[in-house]
């Protein structure tokens, strides 16, 4: 692999100011001061959610009937911790409260067998349990037909919580609450939310509506899961998301939760240390993999149990789950991209007999990442394709999909990613349809892979006053990534080569400065025979702390790398 650049590095017009947050802030249309001073006061209320009161009021109404309530969620990360904060808060914090029993459990579906969202498969699993009311946390938004045959011919209700795209024939009037932020024309204040905070909302709600004091502080239960669903369904890092992210990751330091104490333990990762990329990168893949190739409602188990010896226990079939998938996932690559390497299709469409279902998502990640188009990867089964899509800036894939529904059982999901089913005996037609669409819309601009580099610096301003002023603007994540710097002229002095593969590199330069800077370069295998001794580079990365033997090191770690011209 190799880190010699192959994109369009878009540069600043000049080298930037000493004003690094100002200006880093300004580049990227943020205001200033929202951004900085944005707090959980700054929450808006559950009230200018969608229905919530509606909601509420018919959730009370069950729990005081003694009614039978089943939390039905999706088996991704967000899911599995919107069950957890709302079961939690039912089972728990309802009950101390009234001082009564609240009959409520979770439900999550068979990814294989039963597949995503709101199922005939499913709804009947709820009604062997005994449920008269069903709550829906990050799906169900397209299932309205489903959900009127039930209410009607089987007497099942429903609150549906979710923050998918709308279907755009939903219509205005609804037999059953939808919480959702992006209800036409009443939308919440901030629309680009997770499923997990849509129900976290919805427990506020509740919570004024039974006199519990529904104010959001540090303290406030659920926010580190919040958190966690936040920055693994890759919600945009900016007001709201932000001060979530940030507080949940406050609370997760502290160990207020056990599960994902021991999760981080066999992890192999620092508690006081955790931060965005730990969420991720490391908690959230182990989370997930249970929903895609083991059973999600140990992920449930984990993040609501209070037993230490049930929580480690869990945290290590996670963790084994996890390496499992990966071990899936890499083969899995391998076979794809045998079959798209020499593509020249703008669209890369990839099917398998043999994949399985739950990792064909992260096949299509990988995909599309390496080869900057948007992809769509599926395996095939009895009744047809199940699969996974991911896109790139400028081409929506979901609504690329809705134009080629007549071919498909279902689909949904967000701009950049979606799940979709294709009808028995319909693949011709619909890839056909979808490399159609994509001919005549993917441009040569949006094919073009642009780099935009927030800072241009001399390696001069490399040092511990640039490291405080970036760290203002944690957490960092999607929508609020950790600004690229781009250095220039680079004169190699030293090289290092690392790793027990040899597939990592350390660089000493000269550049501006009296001292050399330290470049790090990992997984470049390529570049530890191309680079050489006295050979000018270009570098676009971002600046760190390496903190060894209680020594802190200022380090340089490479994204792309070109030779100066």
């Amino acid at each position: 692999m190799t880190l010699q650049s192959k994109s369009n590095w878009v540069l600043p017009s000049k080298e930037t100011g000493e004003d690094v947050v100002k200006y880093l802030l300004g580049q990227r249309g943020i205001d200033e001061k929202e951004f900085l001073d944005f707090s959980l006061d700054n929450i808006p209320s559950s009230e200018k959610l969608h229905d919530s009161k509606k909601a509420s009021e018919r959730i009370v109404e069950a729990i005081k009937k003694g009614e039978k309530i089943v939390i039905h969620g999706d088996y991704d990360a967000d899911g599995i911790c919107g069950i957890s904060i709302l079961w939690e808060f039912l089972f728990r914090e309802v009950k101390k409260h009234l001082n009564r029993e609240v009959d409520v459990v979770p439900y999550i579906p068979a990814r294989i067998e039963q597949g995503y969202g709101l199922t005939e498969s499913s709804l009947d699993d709820v009604l062997s349990l005994g449920a008269s009311l069903v709550i829906s946390v990050d799906c169900g938004v397209r299932d309205k037909e489903l959900i009127d045959r039930y209410k009607q011919k089987k007497g099942l209700d429903f609150v549906i919580t979710d923050h998918h795209q709308l279907p755009e024939d939903l219509g205005d009037s609804l037999e059953y609450p939808l919480v959702h932020p992006m209800f036409p024309k009443k939308e919440y204040p901030y629309t680009e939310v997770c499923g997990t905070f849509v129900a976290f909302l919805l427990i506020q709600a509740i919570k004024k509506d039974l006199g519990i004091d529904n104010s959001i502080d540090r303290d406030t239960r659920g926010l580190d899961l919040v958190a966690l669903a936040t920055v693994t369904d890759l919600m945009p890092l900016l007001n709201v998301n932000r001060v979530v992210v940030k507080e949940g990751l406050r609370q997760i330091q502290k160990g207020n939760r056990l599960g994902l104490s021991q999760l981080i333990k066999v992890s192999g990762i620092g508690q006081d240390k955790i931060d965005s990329y730990h969420l991720g990168y490391i908690l959230g893949p182990r989370i997930n993999a249970v929903g895609r190739i083991g059973s999600p409602l140990d992920g449930v188990k984990l993040l609501v149990s209070d037993k230490k010896e049930v929580c480690r226990r869990i945290a290590e079939v996670l963790n084994e789950t996890n390496i499992q998938r990966q071990y899936m996932t890499q083969q899995g690559l391998e076979e794809a991209n045998e079959i798209v390497e020499k593509s020249k299709e703008k669209l890369l469409f990839v099917v398998n007999d043999d994949w399985h279902e739950g990792i064909v998502g992260l096949i299509a990640g990988r995909l599309s990442e390496r080869y900057h188009r948007p992809v769509l990867v599926g395996t095939r089964t009895s009744g047809g394709i199940k699969g996974s899509a991911r896109s790139i800036s400028g081409f929506n894939i979901t609504e690329a999909l809705s134009r080629c529904e007549q071919y498909l059982e279902r689909y949904g999901g967000h701009e950049l990613a979606a799940g979709f089913s294709v009808k028995k005996d319909n693949e011709a037609e619909f890839s056909e349809c979808i490399h159609e669409i994509a001919e005549k819309e993917l441009t040569d601009k949006v094919l073009t892979r642009n780099l935009k580099v927030d800072l241009l610096l001399n390696s001069k301003r490399i040092n511990r006053e640039l490291v405080n002023e970036i760290e203002r603007l944690e957490p960092f994540g999607y929508g609020n990534g950790k600004p690229l710097i781009a250095l220039g002229e680079l004169v190699i002095f030293k090289k290092q080569i690392m790793g027990k593969l040899g597939n990592h590199m350390k660089l000493q330069c000269k550049g501006d400065s009296i001292d050399l800077i330290t470049l790090l370069l990992f997984n470049c295998d390529e570049d530890t025979q191309t680079l050489s001794e006295d050979e000018i580079i270009d570098v676009v990365g971002s600046v760190g702390i390496n903190s060894w033997n209680g020594k802190d090191n200022i380090q340089f770690l490479v994204k792309e790398w070109r030779y100066s011209s």
